[in-house]
């Protein structure tokens, strides 16, 4: 009679455990996924999505007031508006043009030195480079680029002879934006270079060896060999330095905190002093809005089209 009962008490606990092997089998994805997703939720999508309810208020000394599409016919009605977006852009893409193609260079560079441990011993130097926080470099550029003698820039150039060209270089118009797009762009080189080297080293080297025997020059191989193998690489670097400086706001605001005048307020330093400096918050998260929404429009189109023909 005990060992009918006992049977049968296995027989359950191999049920049970079937039972939940097909559940984690069938649902592996939920399994897997489901925590990373709730905390996506919970930092991501409930943030956006009261960013978005916030847009349909203006504040008043009462409270708030619902103005439905109030804010965003006023956004887009704005000449002010559109020229921060169009430097922002500038920005953006200065950001992302200079980034790459420093980093394909000095990628290039460093993959054709010969000695395994001098190449391995430039890599890892970029990689310190690459860890040194943000506010490091805007401080480092800040104190380059500052006016009088106490200038870097201008002492290397009063040095030199050419003292009459020492000016503070932040406040000039014409000025100020490349050089906070060229700091933005110096701290996002060293991420594009190491994926950038990562993808050299993987290219096989008979490739080469066989564009040598046809006779094909080194830029012939350069654009046949080199930048197809590269594209996945130069696709990721792309979107994510992109999106890094579209967003902006820790490199520009220290330097010059959007001027001279508005020379360089692109939308996220509009979005500060909107929402934190003048307290109109549901203007500020129209423009919030607007901007996360862009980069989500952006991100999808170019990983369903871009990314998608590259893999092709």
């Amino acid at each position: 009679m005990s060992t009918v009962h006992k049977s049968e008490d296995h027989g359950g606990v191999y049920r049970v455990r079937n039972a939940i092997s097909n559940f984690v089998n069938e649902h592996i994805v939920a399994v897997f996924l489901g925590p990373a997703l709730l905390t996506i939720a919970a930092v991501f999508v409930y943030p956006v999505l009261q960013l978005i309810g916030q847009s349909f208020f203006v504040r008043q000394p009462m409270g708030l007031r619902f103005v439905g599409l109030e804010n965003y016919v006023q956004l887009f009605s704005s000449s002010q508006f559109w020229n921060y977006f169009v430097t922002t852009l500038l920005y953006s893409f200065g950001s992302l043009v200079l980034s790459v193609l420093s980093g394909l260079a000095l990628a290039l560079a460093i993959n054709h030195v010969r000695r395994k441990w001098l190449r391995n011993t430039y890599s890892t130097v970029i990689l310190f480079a690459w860890a040194v926080p943000l506010g490091v470099i805007v401080v480092i550029f800040r104190f380059m680029l500052q006016g009088g003698n106490l200038g870097l820039l201008n002492q290397v150039l009063t040095d030199l002879g050419f003292g009459s060209l020492a000016r503070a270089w932040l406040a000039q118009n014409q000025l100020a934006l490349p050089l906070v797009t060229i700091t933005d762009a110096w701290a996002r080189m060293p991420f594009a270079m190491i994926l950038f080297l990562a993808g050299l080293q993987s290219i096989p080297e008979y490739m080469y060896d066989a564009t040598r025997v046809d006779g094909a020059t080194t830029f012939q191989a350069f654009r046949h060999i080199t930048i197809p193998y590269l594209r996945p690489y130069i696709a990721i670097v792309g979107l994510l330095n992109w999106m890094f400086a579209f967003r902006a706001f820790a490199v520009i605001y220290p330097m010059t905190q959007g001027g001279p005048g508005a020379r360089t307020t692109t939308l996220s330093i509009y979005i500060y002093q909107e929402a934190m400096v003048r307290f109109n918050t549901g203007y500020g998260a129209a423009i919030s809005t607007f901007l996360v929404l862009l980069t989500i429009l952006v991100a999808i189109f170019y990983v369903k089209i871009v990314l998608q023909r590259i893999e092709e």
